[in-house]
């Protein structure tokens, strides 16, 4: 009985120091939650000032930590805002404490999982913790964890949101009305947003640079057309200064640790040139370092090419045929079509029968162009070059080659086909550069390939008649008749 009785007051002392250690076992030990951090970074810390209650300032240093620049414990903890701007990690935004903390080693590494950071097992004091990550810029930041009566953690949970942004600028072509230009035509509008996130300098950084600078090649910038947003709000003269030319535009913008982290957008458009030169938009930004070293840059690239369309003309007997013309048209609204396809043929607006059934309404693109033998003459071509894959077009013969009668049929121009580009850095004049290269896969063929055939002309048949050459002798004959009479009249009259 007495072993029985000893087992159960055991079983009940268990059972009350189990009971007092549920809420530690469910709270676990304190910890910093870091937020926001992107894939493969590394997150590093160390502990700088811990708690101290027995002094006036409530801090010490810990053993072996001296603060940089010169900046005293007491000015760190007398900062505006001090623990409650470090407890949600925004202190990092005051300059003594950028200064204080900008050079502290730091040798300890949380632990990451998926986009959260924890460093278990914090007492109470101040952590400087960065994260690291390649193509990122962060700013140092200082956490504080509180402390109650005992010195111990006074929450389970210190949360810190990391401060930084991606480096890398972006650009795209921006789809309206179903036309996502991956290629492109002459005259064409084409609309770009370049997009990048305001980023993270720390207040240590002097002249803080923040530059977005676009070129374009193969178009002309719309000058009145760039617009800026940051954080959705359209950027104003204090915000940044644009400087546009017809190549591109320079953004400068007057740093504000205030919109860090907010999206920048710049929004513009391009009209494509003449000629077969692809429109290449390139963009490059430069954010300064917050290590002191040289500028962090980045490029982004989009490239939309044009096509081709080549017509083969031969005779009859398949050889091939110079001087045939031809012209290029377009698909086009009614009203301002020059000509029409009816019924597999080009015929001008105004001659359209009522009631002709339309396939479509064209106009012309540039002039006629001759066929012409090519280097060996073996063929006679003429090529469109600068066409959007994208568009409508067909060709029509508008004058034969001489002896030849007008093949009048409309062809369409098909098999065109552009491969969009998705995203891939590639290395471009020494620089990694991030570029979107929509790829000509292949060309129009006109008459799926074939070649177009002229007829000669055809002559006017004989009947075996006598014609008209009775009539041609009668005539000579009578002039003949008529001129001897006149002299023989003057010889006479002169006697």
């Amino acid at each position: 009985m007495k072993k029985m009785k000893k087992f159960l007051a055991m079983m009940l002392a268990m059972a009350m120091v189990l009971g007092m250690s549920l809420t530690t076992f469910a709270a676990g030990e304190p910890k910093i939650t870091v937020s926001n951090v992107p894939a493969g970074a590394t997150v590093k810390y160390e502990k700088i000032a811990e708690a101290e209650p027995t002094t006036p300032l409530g801090w010490s240093l810990v053993d072996g930590i001296t603060l940089s620049n010169n900046v005293t414990l007491e000015a760190l903890a007398a900062v505006a805002g001090g623990n409650t701007d470090a407890a949600v990690g925004t202190i990092n935004s005051k300059q003594t404490v950028a200064q204080a903390i900008q050079n502290i080693g730091l040798t300890e590494t949380a632990t990451v999982t998926g986009t959260t950071a924890e460093i278990a097992g914090v007492t109470p004091g101040l952590y400087v913790i960065e994260v690291q990550a390649t193509g990122y810029t962060f700013t140092r930041m200082l956490a504080y964890v509180a402390w109650n009566d005992d010195n111990t953690a006074a929450v389970n949970n210190t949360p810190v949101q990391a401060k930084g942004a991606p480096d890398q600028v972006n650009k795209e072509i921006t789809a309206v009305e179903g036309e996502d230009h991956t290629s492109v035509s002459a005259g064409d509008i084409v609309p770009f947003t370049v997009s990048a996130k305001y980023p993270y300098l720390a207040q240590t950084v002097a002249n803080p640079v923040f530059t977005i600078t676009d070129t374009v090649t193969g178009g002309t910038l719309q000058a009145d057309s760039v617009v800026v947003t940051i954080g959705g709000v359209t950027a104003g003269a204090t915000d940044v200064t644009v400087t546009p030319t017809q190549t591109g535009f320079t953004a400068v913008f007057d740093y504000d640790i205030t919109k860090a982290s907010q999206d920048v957008d710049i929004t513009y458009n391009v009209v494509v040139s003449e000629g077969v030169d692809p429109l290449t938009n390139r963009v490059s930004s430069e954010i300064s370092s917050i290590n002191g070293g040289d500028p962090t840059k980045t490029e982004s690239m989009v490239i939309s090419p044009k096509v081709t369309a080549t017509v083969e003309k031969v005779d009859g007997n398949n050889a091939a045929l110079p001087g045939a013309e031809f012209t290029l048209y377009t698909k086009a609204s009614q009203a301002e079509a020059t000509h029409a396809v009816v019924g597999g043929k080009m015929v001008a607006v105004g001659d359209v029968a009522e009631g002709a059934t339309v396939t479509a309404y064209v106009k012309a693109v540039g002039s006629a162009q001759a066929t012409a033998y090519n280097d060996d003459q073996t063929k006679a071509l003429t090529t469109f070059t600068g066409l959007d894959a994208q568009k409508e077009y067909w060709v029509a013969e508008t004058k034969a080659p001489n002896g030849y009668s007008l093949n009048d049929a409309a062809y369409a121009l098909t098999g065109a086909v552009i491969t969009a580009g998705t995203p891939t850095v590639e290395p471009i004049d020494g620089k990694p550069v991030l570029v979107t290269r929509n790829d000509v896969k292949s060309n129009f063929t006109v008459n799926s390939g074939a070649a177009i055939v002229n007829t000669t002309l055809s002559s006017l048949p004989s009947t075996g008649g006598i014609g008209t050459t009775i009539f041609t002798i009668g005539g000579c004959a009578i002039m003949i008749i008529a001129a001897g009479l006149y002299f023989s009249l003057r010889r006479k009259t002169a006697k």
